[in-house]
């Protein structure tokens, strides 16, 4: 009997052994991430991009920019968050994006946004059905809004977001296009104080 015993305590473990090992195998199988040309930047789907910096995580989706060819309002969505145990504070000045033709161009500031507000409403209402989900932080983080912008009278413009491990934020960003928007390699740039966010990306696919 101590053998039959044996037997099947040792048949358990290997069948426990290998479910284990089918929880990792598809986990691992369950990310949609691909490398790009960029290292540290991946492709998480057609429209959304990922750069995990030390100070800054960073996802970008730019589906609903793709059709915005020639206009002057370039829309983008982002999450931010951070590492485990670090923080980041990102400022508006921070933000840019650089243009095919290597002019950066700056964050719109609140004041231009509300100027260009009457025009942009339309704007805002593609972006809110041309957009992909933004969830690629840990899902135990706390949601919160990027408030660089407002619309006029509904509520308080931050100038700056607060980074750590336990938010995820996620908002709109504006950029006034002189001249209007050209296809091509755009790059979606963070400066901070200790390192970089530089994301490419193209338009006119």
């Amino acid at each position: 009997m101590k053998g039959v015993e044996m037997k099947s305590t040792t048949l358990k473990s290997v069948i426990t052994a290998m479910a284990l090992a089918g929880i990792v195998l598809t986990t691992g199988g369950c990310s949609s991430a691909s490398p790009t040309d960029t290292p540290g930047v991946d492709r998480m789907g057609q429209y959304v991009l990922k750069q995990f910096g030390p100070e800054l995580w960073v996802v970008l989706g730019y589906k609903f920019a793709n059709t915005q060819i020639s206009d002057e309002w370039m829309v983008v969505e982002v999450g931010l968050s951070s590492p485990n145990g670090q923080t980041a504070k990102v400022l508006r000045e921070d933000i840019f994006l650089r243009a095919p033709d290597g002019t950066n161009i700056p964050l719109a500031t609140q004041k231009e946004f509300s100027e260009g507000y009457g025009s942009l409403r339309s704007v805002i209402a593609g972006a809110d059905v041309n957009r992909d989900p933004l969830g690629y932080f840990p899902q135990n983080r706390e949601d919160c809004a990027i408030r660089f912008f407002v619309a006029p009278g509904e509520g308080v413009v931050f100038n700056e977001v607060t980074l750590n491990d336990r938010r995820a934020c996620y908002g709109r960003l504006f950029f006034n296009v002189s001249g209007g928007i050209q296809p091509g390699r755009w790059v979606f740039g963070v400066d901070l104080p200790e390192s970089e966010i530089r994301i490419p990306f193209e338009l006119g696919e």
